[in-house]
């Protein structure tokens, strides 16, 4: 009788034998949302293109409709053979985004510590060109594949959750190719250069109706063994605004 009554309170767990049931707490920070319907409604920003400058280092932003992105990869002056379609994904938001250096002084810029967040309090990472991929090659919705919520992670804003980032064969190599030369990609910028490119995200939720991009962990002041010693954010915000066909 005794060993039944210890395999039953092993079977109810949380019970403890106690006669009553414990409820399970959900991990805080979990995504309340459903998987939405996303569409390809027309939105527009507001304001279009925002600058801020700090301490030397001027950042812009414009988001890229995807009608300037189609007429841009179709430009064969560019992209030679590679022209055609836009790789980016349907359910993606695309910025175009210029870092120019006037600091005196190297600067590191790292896309991928960049971070979109809507009103809903959804957080967003940024879609390398290695994401997207494998967002073609396992067929996945972009939305489930790259979202995550702010309270999740340490920091004044929270990490971006990673994507699987493995690149298999098939029809993702060309988009691949294409993204990978017009991203703006990780690197140092020097003094009085002009650094420029397109960094990707999710379409945020359907019922977002204002973001703030982060432009975070821009590394400044290297010491003689190239080792940062402060860093610059950067805050954008922007309306949501759909457009009627």
């Amino acid at each position: 009788m005794t060993r039944r009554i210890a395999l039953l309170c092993l079977a109810v767990g949380i019970a403890g034998c106690r006669g009553g049931f414990s409820t399970i707490e959900r991990p805080k920070g979990q995504i309340e949302y459903h998987l939405p319907e996303m569409n390809a409604t027309p939105i527009r920003l507001s304001p279009a293109t925002a600058s801020l400058s700090k301490e030397g280092i001027d950042v812009t932003i414009r988001y890229a409709t995807p009608e300037e992105l189609d007429k841009f990869f179709e430009n064969k002056e560019v992209f030679g053979s590679f022209a055609g379609k836009n790789p980016y994904p349907p359910d993606t938001f695309v910025f175009f985004i210029k870092v120019a250096n006037f600091s005196g002084k190297k600067i590191r810029v790292n896309p991928e510590d960049f971070v979109l967040i809507d009103n809903l309090n959804i957080q967003y990472s940024e879609l390398s060109a290695d994401s997207i991929s494998a967002i073609y090659e396992s067929k996945a919705s972009l939305w489930a594949f790259a979202k995550t919520t702010g309270d999740l992670a340490p920091g004044p804003y929270g990490a971006p959750l990673k994507v699987a980032s493995a690149l298999g064969g098939g029809g993702g190599r060309k988009q691949h190719y294409l993204i990978k030369q017009v991203r703006l990609a990780v690197g140092y910028v020097f003094p009085g250069i002009a650094y420029d490119g397109y960094v990707a995200f999710p379409r945020p939720h359907p019922n977002a109706t204002s973001i703030h991009l982060l432009i975070h962990n821009i590394k400044t002041d290297f010491n003689a063994a190239d080792i940062p010693n402060s860093a610059i954010h950067f805050e954008f915000r922007f309306d949501i605004e759909k457009v009627s066909s």
